[in-house]
C-alpha cells in the first residue's frame, strides 16, 4: 500500500519526507493554491524529491486562490482560510483515486496549538469523515514535536535545510521578518543550529 505525503517545501514536510522508510511507496503531492510563495515552495519541494528519486505531483488550485483574493483591500499571502481542510480534502480524493492507504501531513506541535485546522480535534474529525468515505488513514507523525526538535531530527538525517522554504513573501531569499521567517529563525536558535550566511535578505 502506498502513502501520499503533502509537501510544502518547508522544514516540517521536508523532514517528514526524509523520515519515511525507503521501502515504502511514497507519493509526494504539492498543492498550489495561489499562495504568494508558491513558486519558491514548489522549487524547494521538488529539490527534496529529486534527492530521494521521487516524482512530485503538483495539484493546481492557483486560480481558486486568486479568486479568493478578489475584492480584498489587503491581499493575504495565504489566500485560503483553513488551508489544511483544503489540502487534506484534495489529498483524500487523490489518495482514493490512486489507491493509497495513508496521507501524511507535517504538522508540528506549535501548529496544533495555534491553528484550528491543525488541532487534534480537527484531525480527529477529518479522520472520522475519511472513515465514512473509505479506510484511508490521516497521519501526523510530527504533531507532538516542536519545530526546533524537528530541525534536530532532520539534521541527524542529513536534511539540507538550505533547500527548504518558509517565507510568506515569495522572494528567492527569505525576507527574515515575516511571521514564518521569525518562527524559523527562532526554531534554529532553539535547536542550536545556524543557517548559511546570506540565507535571509535582512
Amino acid at each position: 500500500m502506498s502513502d501520499v505525503i503533502l509537501l510544502s517545501g518547508g522544514i516540517e514536510s521536508s523532514t517528514l519526507l526524509h523520515m519515511q522508510p525507503r521501502q515504502n511507496q511514497l507519493l509526494p503531492v504539492f498543492i498550489d493554491y495561489g499562495q504568494r510563495a508558491g513558486a519558491e515552495e514548489y522549487r524547494a519541494a521538488l529539490h527534496q524529491c529529486k534527492l530521494l528519486g521521487l516524482t512530485l505531483k503538483k495539484l493546481d488550485m492557483a486560480q481558486t486562490g486568486h479568486d479568493f483574493r478578489e475584492g480584498q483591500s489587503k491581499k493575504l499571502h495565504v489566500p485560503l482560510p483553513h488551508r489544511n481542510l483544503i489540502a487534506l480534502s484534495l489529498g483524500l480524493s487523490y489518495a482514493t483515486q490512486i489507491g493509497a492507504g495513508r496521507i501524511l501531513l507535517a504538522l508540528n506541535l506549535e501548529d496544533t496549538q495555534y491553528y484550528p485546522s491543525a488541532s487534534s480535534a480537527f484531525i480527529d474529525s477529518f479522520q472520522a469523515m475519511a472513515n465514512v468515505l473509505g479506510n484511508i488513514e490521516i497521519a501526523t507523525p510530527l504533531s507532538s514535536t516542536s519545530k526546533a526538535q524537528i530541525i534536530q531530527q532532520g539534521i541527524a538525517l542529513g536534511v539540507d535545510y538550505a533547500h527548504t522554504y518558509s517565507c510568506l513573501l515569495g522572494y528567492p531569499l527569505h525576507c527574515g521578518h515575516c511571521p514564518q521567517c521569525l518562527h524559523r529563525r527562532e526554531a534554529f536558535s532553539q535547536a542550536g543550529e545556524q543557517e548559511p550566511v546570506g540565507f535571509y535578505r535582512a
